[in-house]
């Protein structure tokens, strides 16, 4: 062969090994490429793009054959030009192969990939667009490697060995944390994957309407009465007790109650038996076997048998994607005052507050705000009265209905102070 017929099959063998090198990395840096097939319509590259959108590493083998045999190729005709037409014209054998090396690395692995985490999308179209050709080649080259693939691999590891298929939590927060920064995941989707990984560290007393806000009907009320608080309930269900609240007779399904056109209340399939957990019960579990059904219910009692509160696969839900997906009109918890004051609902939970406020506060295993306050103080709080709960927090309680807390204001005392002294600053400057 002779030295410009090899020459020109080297650089063509180069060029296309940039490109699957370029590909290669694209793949592995692009994000979201639903723009992109958009415009690509539904040809090839179209296709393609989708193909690489639903599973983008099942793409890369492909690539990476492809890659494998343009490699073998260089090398060998590497090896023929050193020993061959560079060695006739005079070149020292060590020298030309050393020099052919860096151009093989340089222009068909490094600078391809610089290129291509620079701009992925772009790259990845036209690397696609330009191997759509070669596809009818490659697709049952590909398939049949997997084919051998897969035998060797029986062979190898025998049928006694067992492949783990399932992730472990750890890497399967690895392998989101690697999404969200290749774009894929957003952070909003970050976050409620997270919550729901989160989900086995949880009981059902994290998620439980509390006591207090549950709707509550006495099983001695008259008709009327039943009737008019099954119409205002403000939730599903409706709680129906005997003598006092601790004394469950069972639970109402209201909605289920007014699509069968509002029979008598007290009956036995109206008023459902109740499902009594432990409020230490984790949340998986009394999913896994009690609430499996929308319609179901159970009711969260304390070590002495008191109600503390209920919970449905409703609740579960709504505990889990408020943060990623509030519903619409629907007011914070908190709500800033300016000045490093802020107010807050009684109800809103420690460890909310302290995330969203960027402060430490130890709850001392209290869940909501207004708890924590009544804690603090001892007593039931009156409107007006202040607790210092760190250097940096004070608290100071702005309503209070029937001994429960309803409304706080929190002021951060570093934040106030470095508003004072802006504004102190501002005034001073002529």
């Amino acid at each position: 062969m002779s030295l410009a017929l090899s020459v020109i099959l080297y650089a063509s063998l180069l060029m296309l090994l940039a490109v699957i090198s370029a590909m290669e990395t694209a793949i592995h840096s692009v994000g979201s490429l639903e723009n992109r097939i958009e415009r690509a319509g539904g040809g090839l590259v179209g296709e393609r793009l989708r193909q690489i959108s639903q599973n983008p590493f099942s793409q890369l083998q492909q690539a990476l054959l492809l890659s494998a045999a343009l490699n073998l190729a260089l090398a060998a005709l590497g090896l023929h030009l050193v020993t061959g037409p560079l060695r006739g014209m005079g070149g020292h054998p060590w020298v030309m192969a050393a020099a052919l090396f860096l151009i093989t690395v340089l222009f068909g692995d490094v600078l391809p990939k610089l290129i291509a985490v620079r701009r992925p999308e772009s790259v990845l179209v036209g690397c696609t667009r330009f191997l759509s050709p070669a596809r009818v080649i490659l697709d049952p080259i590909a398939g049949l490697a997997d084919r051998v693939a897969d035998t060797i691999l029986r062979v190898l590891v025998g049928k006694k060995l067992k492949i783990r298929s399932a992730l472990s939590r750890d890497e399967f927060e690895t392998l989101v944390e690697m999404r969200h920064e290749q774009g894929l995941v957003n952070a909003e989707e970050a976050e409620m994957i997270q919550e729901v990984l989160d989900v086995e560290d949880l009981t059902v007393r994290d998620a439980m309407v509390p006591r207090v806000d549950l709707p509550l009907l006495p099983l001695r009320s008259k008709e009327a009465e039943a009737r008019q608080a099954l119409e205002r309930a403000t939730g599903r269900f409706v709680v129906v007790y005997r003598d006092t609240p601790d004394a469950v007779e069972g639970v109402i399904d209201s909605v289920a109650w007014k699509l069968n056109g509002r029979r008598d209340w007290k009956t036995r399939p109206v008023i459902q038996s109740p499902v009594f957990v432990p409020e230490t019960m984790p949340m998986l579990e009394a999913l896994n076997q009690h609430l499996r059904d929308p319609s179901a219910v159970v009711l969260i009692v304390d070590e002495y048998g008191g109600l503390e509160g209920m919970v449905s696969q409703e609740q579960i839900a709504d505990w889990l994607l408020y943060d990623a997906a509030p519903w619409l009109g629907e007011d914070s918890e908190v709500r800033e005052l300016g000045q490093g004051r802020f107010l807050a609902d009684g109800g809103a939970r420690v460890d909310h507050l302290a995330e969203e406020l960027g402060i430490e506060l130890d709850s001392g295993g209290i869940d909501t705000i207004g708890g924590l306050v009544f804690n603090l103080l001892g007593h039931v709080p009156k409107a007006g009265e202040r607790i210092a709960v760190s250097d940096d927090l004070e608290i100071k309680v702005r309503r209070v209905v029937r001994a429960r807390v309803q409304q706080v204001e929190l002021r951060l005392r570093n934040a106030e102070e470095a508003a004072a002294e802006a504004e102190t600053t501002e005034e001073e400057v002529p």
